[in-house]
């Protein structure tokens, strides 16, 4: 097991100055102030079924506010990490609220605030349903649990097959890609092991052993970032049955064969009285074949894909045989799926 070393100096200080610039451009208060169940969050890895999902809820629902990877986004920038991708953290159950990562999701629900009292000042008429804040963040993951601990907020955890999502990533960024490197690494250490993988600590330990010992370096770093996928969503699925009030899973393998299963973690996730939006996704996003009752997709699932590029064959039978063997993944014919359509 790895141990994560604490923030060195140099991302103190980057911190600090950045607090510094922060309560030079916006007022000393901004960022404690937000409601945090104010927030519903979609988080996942990044990929084209997340963007997918987000993309229906826009098409559906345009009244809402949507933000797209509000952290990267967020001025003046944001430093969370001194090695790697900026925006990565390493597992924390905990965040103050002094936290960067608390501030910057708080202020974006003071602004939201802020443009609300401004429009009903302007003119005296009775005020619309307030638009709900979704913001989609596929960075920063491992800290989900301190959000949902400190925020309150509604978190929607997207979940996709391990395999397909660094196929998609290896594809856009290529092999090299920063994404998920210090994750690679923190997923390793005791406080997340103890926390999500107690009673599957030896299976995930002996994973780990494997993909060390792989003869090349290609080989175990795409090994390794898939095993680093998989385990973040492990711990999606744990905090999912942590915080029933807070966080829903969506699964795309699930609600792609079967659409109105989405209607369930729509509606926890925005509320019982939000049904009817929950209702209109799925309305507006599927159709019935005529001579059946089931619904489809009116757009193929991103998920659908018939070839892998950036992986070779290799690569997936053994990431598959590491994810099944080692109880992170179950469905063994999922696997064979997944290995019939990859290329050599």
């Amino acid at each position: 097991m790895k141990k994560i070393l604490k923030p060195n100096k140099r991302l103190l200080l980057s911190q600090l100055l950045w607090k510094k610039r922060l309560n030079k451009q916006q007022l000393p208060h901004a960022g404690y102030m937000g409601n945090g169940g104010d927030i519903h969050l979609v988080l996942g890895v990044d990929g084209t079924g997340i963007s997918h999902f987000v993309q229906l809820l826009s098409q559906s629902l345009p009244e809402n506010h949507y933000i797209h990877h509000p952290l990267v986004k967020f001025e003046p920038k944001l430093t969370l990490s001194n090695h790697g991708e900026r925006l990565a953290m390493p597992y924390q159950k905990v965040l103050t609220a002094d936290h960067p990562m608390s501030r910057v999701y708080r202020i974006y629900v003071e602004r939201e605030q802020a443009e609300k009292r401004y429009d009903l000042m302007a003119e005296d008429r009775e005020a619309p349903p307030d638009p709900i804040l979704i913001l989609k963040e596929s960075h920063g993951l491992l800290a989900t649990e301190a959000l949902l601990r400190e925020l309150k907020c509604h978190c929607l955890l997207y979940l996709s097959d391990p395999v397909l999502l660094a196929e998609q990533m290896f594809s856009k960024e290529g092999i090299e890609t920063a994404y998920l490197d210090f994750e690679s690494e923190a997923v390793m250490d005791p406080a997340f092991l103890k926390r999500f993988l107690a009673k599957d600590l030896r299976p995930a330990l002996h994973a780990y052993k494997l993909i060390q010992r792989l003869s090349s370096r290609r080989q175990r770093r795409v090994q390794m970032k898939i095993f680093t996928i998989a385990l973040i969503q492990h711990m999606f699925r744990m905090l999912a049955a942590r915080y029933p009030e807070l966080a829903t899973l969506v699964d795309a393998a699930v609600i792609e064969d079967d659409p109105k299963r989405l209607e369930f973690p729509l509606v926890n996730w925005l509320g019982p009285e939000n049904l009817h939006c929950a209702t209109r996704v799925i309305g507006n996003s599927t159709f019935t074949q005529e001579g059946q009752q089931a619904l489809r997709w009116t757009r193929s699932w991103p998920e659908s894909i018939t070839s892998f590029e950036a992986l070779s064959n290799k690569d997936v039978k053994l990431a598959y045989k590491l994810l099944i063997d080692h109880h992170l993944m179950s469905d063994e014919s999922k696997r064979k799926t997944w290995a019939g359509k990859s290329v050599a």
